[in-house]
Parts: structure tokens; sequence; C-alpha cells
């Protein structure tokens, strides 16, 4: 169901969790972040990060320009505002989801080419 993530534990466990609704996919996973304390000081601290981009490829094959991310704090607030970004990115814009192009219309994003460091 749309703007359901699964409990911090799920997380902890280190799982990922991804799905679709229509036309928007979605991926949530954990990482670290680097923050400022109070005092100046930098610490480490893990965040749950989303990632929400258009069909029909995969993440991987979709151009990073489509993807929208946001990271969450890794607390039970912050898992529900997850969940409420990923309802309110769908509610915003539910014509652009319903009107993806078919995986048979469409080729994957593939990365520039490096150029060439050969000296000739």
């Amino acid at each position: 169901m749309l703007g359901t993530i699964p409990m911090l534990h799920y997380f902890k466990s280190k799982n990922e969790y991804s799905g679709a609704h229509f036309g928007m996919r979605y991926y949530f996973t954990t990482k670290k972040e680097i923050q400022q304390k109070e005092d100046g000081t930098e610490e480490e601290v893990p965040v749950l990060a989303g990632t929400i981009w258009p069909e029909p490829w995969a993440k991987e094959y979709t151009d990073p320009a489509l993807h929208i991310k946001k990271t969450f704090p890794f607390t039970e607030e912050g898992r529900k505002q997850a969940a409420e970004w990923l309802e309110t990115t769908y509610n915003s814009d539910e014509e652009r989801w319903h009107t993806c192009p078919s995986i048979l219309d469409s080729e994957p994003w593939k990365p520039e080419p490096e150029p060439s460091t050969e000296n000739n």
C-alpha cells in the first residue's frame, strides 16, 4: 500500500524496501550521513534514504536527473515522514505517474562513455 514503510527494525536488519504504485517506483534504504553537532564536532548518524523515479526502468537504468531523493531521520517520526513524502509525491503529480511510457516504447538510460585518455 502506498504510504506504508516497514518498521525501523526491518531497516536495522540491513533490508532494503522497494515498490511501485502505478508509474511511480520507489526505494528506501539506510545510509550514514555526517552531521554537525552543537559543539562543532561531526558525527556519523544513520538516516532513512528514499528515491522515487518514473517507470518503466529499474533505478539503475533511469536517468538520475529523473530521480527524486530525500533523507529522513532514522526514527519513528522520520519513518512516518518518509511515508507521507511518498504519498504526497504521488498525489502532487498523479497524471505523470499514470502516463509513463511502456517498457516496449522506450530505451534504458545509459551513462555517457568516459572520454578516452589515449594519446595518439
